[in-house]
């Protein structure tokens, strides 16, 4: 079976995601690459492409989109997605556009990732001015959030991860 996993990750969090789904895939023929460096014909060669991005204000990252456009209609028959975010709720429909995209071509999503990654993407006194401005309410829930999410992902996320891969993979 030949696998890729490709990926766009402004912070780190999603390639550390990224690696962790690899090494749960040492059996397999794997190649990781960022989304820069994925040739869009080729994407149909593989038995199963992982697509992740990081979401950014609900998105993901438009070199990922612009992979899928440019790649239809070599898409691979299997893709996965996988996301870093620092959101509860807000990750959850970032790849729309992708689904949409793949839904007149042969190809399926077979499986879902999420990861909550800490947000290294905004400078900390941003951050702070930013809670500064909301709510008390809003505010205590934003500054509990942004503890939980210190040094993610960690080391059970990214086993997390690795044991999603093997286990998709596996039960094909």
């Amino acid at each position: 079976m030949k696998i890729l996993i490709t990926y766009f990750s402004n912070t780190g969090n999603t390639e550390k995601v990224a690696k962790s789904m690899k090494e749960g895939l040492t059996d397999y023929e794997v190649d990781l690459l960022p989304v820069e460096e994925v040739d869009p014909t080729v994407l149909s060669s593989y038995n199963i492409v992982f697509i992740g991005s990081g979401v950014y204000a609900s998105r993901i990252d438009k070199s990922v989109l612009n992979l899928i456009k440019k790649a239809a209609p070599h898409l691979p028959p299997k893709l996965v997605y996988f996301c870093t975010h620092a959101s509860l709720n807000m990750y959850q429909d970032a790849f729309n556009k992708v689904k949409t995209l793949i839904q007149e071509y042969d190809c399926k999503v077979i499986g879902e990732f999420d990861c909550v990654g800490e947000n290294l993407g905004i400078p900390e006194e941003t951050q702070l001015a930013m809670l500064e401005k909301l709510p008390d309410e809003q505010k205590e829930k934003a500054i509990k959030i942004r503890e939980e999410n210190k040094g993610r992902p960690n080391e059970t996320d990214l086993s997390n991860a690795k044991n999603f891969a093997l286990s998709l993979v596996k039960n094909l």
